[in-house]
C-alpha cells in the first residue's frame, strides 16, 4: 500500500514528474491511467515494479542508494547495448533517490515458456542464447569490468544461503549444513 511505504510514495511522485516528458519525447501522447504492480525482486535491496496501462508497460527499479549503487548496472547496460544485446532501455534515472525507469522486456521468463511435453521446441531458444552469450563474450574487453575472480565467485555463491535460504525460506542452517554447503 503506497501510504505505508515511504519509498513507494516517492516512486509515485517521481513518475508523476518523469512520465509526461517521456511520453511527449517518445510521441506516445498523454500519460494514460495505469497500475503499479510488483514485477520482481532479486538477491539485493532492489525491487521492481511494472507500470501498466492498456497501451504499454514500463519497469521501475527502486534501488535505495544507501544499499545499492546503480552505476554498475548502467555501465553494464551500456556495454551490452553497444554489443547489440537485447537489454532494457533506460528512459530515466534519478541517481540521488535510486529510481530508474526502464523499458519492459516482458513478464514471462524462458523457463515459464518451456513445455515439458515438448523439450525439443526450446532448441532454437538455446541456440539463440548461446549466440547472445558469444556476442557478449566477443564484445568484452580486458579491464572494462571487474575480474570474476575467486573472491567474487564466493560472494555470489553466498547469495544462496543469505538471500534464498535465510531470507526467503526463513531457514537457519545448522553448522553441519553450512559446512556441507561450503564444501560443495
Amino acid at each position: 500500500m503506497p501510504d505505508r511505504d515511504p519509498r513507494l510514495l516517492l516512486v509515485h511522485a517521481w513518475l508523476d514528474d518523469v512520465l509526461p516528458g517521456l511520453f511527449a519525447a517518445q510521441g506516445w501522447g498523454d500519460v494514460p491511467p495505469a497500475k503499479l504492480l510488483p514485477a520482481s525482486s532479486d538477491a539485493s535491496f532492489r525491487r521492481y515494479f511494472r507500470w501498466q496501462s492498456a497501451q504499454r508497460t514500463l519497469i521501475i527499479m527502486d534501488a535505495p542508494p544507501p544499499q545499492e549503487d546503480c552505476r554498475p548496472f548502467v555501465h553494464v547496460q551500456e556495454l551490452m547495448q553497444a554489443a547489440g544485446l537485447p537489454v532494457p532501455q533506460i528512459h530515466a534515472w534519478d541517481e540521488a533517490h535510486g529510481f530508474m525507469l526502464l523499458s519492459d522486456l516482458g513478464g514471462q521468463t524462458a523457463i515459464e515458456r518451456l513445455d515439458e511435453a515438448q523439450p525439443a521446441a526450446a532448441h532454437a531458444w538455446y541456440l539463440q542464447a548461446v549466440d547472445l552469450l558469444l556476442d557478449w563474450q566477443k564484445a568484452s574487453r580486458p579491464g572494462v569490468l571487474p575480474a570474476y575472480d575467486d573472491a567474487l565467485l564466493r560472494r555470489e555463491l553466498q547469495l544462496f544461503p543469505d538471500w534464498y535460504i535465510a531470507r526467503h525460506r526463513q531457514v537457519t542452517l545448522t553448522d553441519a549444513q553450512q559446512a556441507t554447503l561450503a564444501k560443495a
